[in-house]
């Protein structure tokens, strides 16, 4: 019931399972821990040393019998608390080194990233999980990614984006649009921070890119299923003046919020925030 808390502890999944065991129980041997969870004696004790210095459990003698058991249950949010104070002293350590790691960063040689696989691609889309407040530009064949990655997946990168507060215009080619209707976290408006164009008619292409930042990660058609990302403020640049030129000459799709308003206002009410426009 607690592997989780165990694991966001730094602690073996062998020492949850002694400490269920004293909490199912109540006091033990060592000996009888050892036959209860099948890890040998000699690492009963280490587990239990750890479980000890953690404040977790208690160690006492009864009748000569050495007996192990649960020390205040308090002790285990407290535990905790201080694991969580630790991560902000290193947040605000790792917060004031930042410009000085910023500066280092952009004499590095760009970064170039390779993945295959459907698997590979999702990797790529979930850098996103560490970006926010970010104005975002991709030339997107959106079937064609759907049917990659899957409704569920394009469903939950939106709800992400939405509440990282992420931007972004993009460009569709002709005939490989979304259909809202069934696919409504493609809709378009200030409420979902998407504006919405469509390219040229001479222009296909069956694979798409997204720029954020100094990151430009691509993504390909199920038929061929890879992806990358490159990680150059002067690519990135280079991007964005041949997406704008694009994007001036596209023509924008108009929002459908008959089809949309019950996704957006669901999202909008999880985030507690109140829908723009």
């Amino acid at each position: 019931m607690l592997k989780k808390t165990f694991d966001e502890l730094g602690l073996s999944p062998l020492a949850h399972d002694i400490y269920s065991q004293l909490l199912e129980k109540g006091a033990s041997s060592a000996r009888q821990l050892a036959e209860w969870t099948a890890i040998p004696r000699s690492s009963v004790y280490d587990y239990l040393t750890i479980l000890i210095q953690k404040g977790l459990v208690v160690e006492r003698i009864d009748e000569h019998k050495k007996l192990f058991s649960i020390d205040d249950p308090k002790n285990l949010p407290n535990l905790i608390d201080e694991e969580i104070d630790a991560l902000k002293r290193e947040r605000e350590h790792v917060l004031s080194i930042l410009p000085s790691l910023l500066g280092h960063s952009s004499a590095i040689e760009p970064k170039i990233r390779f993945f295959s696989g459907i698997e590979g691609v999702r990797h790529v889309l979930n850098d996103f999980k560490w970006q926010k407040n970010l104005d975002t530009m991709s030339m997107w064949p959106i079937s064609e990614m759907i049917s990659l990655l899957g409704k569920d997946f394009f469903d939950d990168l939106n709800r992400r984006r939405i509440k990282q507060n992420i931007s972004i215009r993009g460009i569709w080619p002709v005939g490989k649009g979304a259909d809202i209707k069934t696919h409504p976290f493609m809709g378009s408006g200030p409420e979902f921070l998407r504006e919405i164009r469509e390219a040229p008619k001479h222009m296909k292409w069956s694979m798409g890119y997204w720029i954020y930042g100094d990151k430009v990660a691509f993504i390909s058609s199920k038929k061929e299923a890879f992806g990358f990302t490159i990680h150059s403020r002067e690519f990135a640049e280079v991007m964005k003046v041949q997406f704008e030129s694009v994007w001036k000459d596209s023509k924008k799709i108009p929002a459908m919020h008959k089809y949309t308003d019950s996704w957006i206002r669901e999202v909008y009410k999880r985030l507690d925030k109140k829908i723009p426009g």
